[in-house]
């Protein structure tokens, strides 16, 4: 655990106090790296399993360590970073292809994500302020509207997915 011993003791806790340490800045770049993955579609690292180790380096890594350091000066506030992402020129900018930028895997960010959010962060969106999402935890799901036909094509001949009745 490289320095572990040095300043923190050998149990859970300390673990877990050297994985948050500001010393590590490590457990604070592959979270910011997570969420701008979530957020723009592709991650300052772009090889998220390795996080670089054998892949490719971070696309900006001064930006990559601005973001640890804003987590971890924020508490570890999530939605602080999520926040400054979200409110990001680089964010808000329009998604269409630049023909005075030669980018064609977007990495310079000179463009915004295709996709702003997943479709299941929608429908839950959707969900939520309808009234409709059930925030405990197991149970049986909900079954909204949805056009009819939407997954015969996908629907595995005898899967009890093949029906869908939406709830009434």
């Amino acid at each position: 655990w490289g320095g572990l011993t040095n300043h923190h003791a050998t149990n859970r806790l300390g673990l877990a106090r050297w994985l948050t340490d500001r010393s590590n800045p490590l457990t604070a770049r592959v979270l910011v790296n997570r969420m701008w993955q979530q957020v723009f579609g592709a991650g300052l690292v772009r090889t998220p399993e390795d996080f670089g180790t054998r892949g490719e380096p971070p696309t900006h890594p001064e930006l990559l360590d601005w973001l640890a350091v804003e987590l971890m000066d924020s508490g570890w506030n999530m939605k602080h970073v999520l926040r400054r992402m979200v409110t990001s020129r680089t964010f808000r900018q329009e998604s269409e292809w630049r023909r005075e930028v030669d980018d064609p895997e977007n990495r310079l960010w000179a463009r915004g994500p295709r996709y702003r959010l997943d479709a299941e962060v929608i429908r839950d969106a959707g969900l939520w302020a309808g009234g409709l999402l059930d925030l405990r935890m197991g149970g049986e799901g909900v079954k909204p509207w949805q056009p009819e036909g939407l997954w015969e094509e996908l629907a595995h001949p005898k899967s009890n997915t093949r029906r869908y009745l939406p709830d009434g």
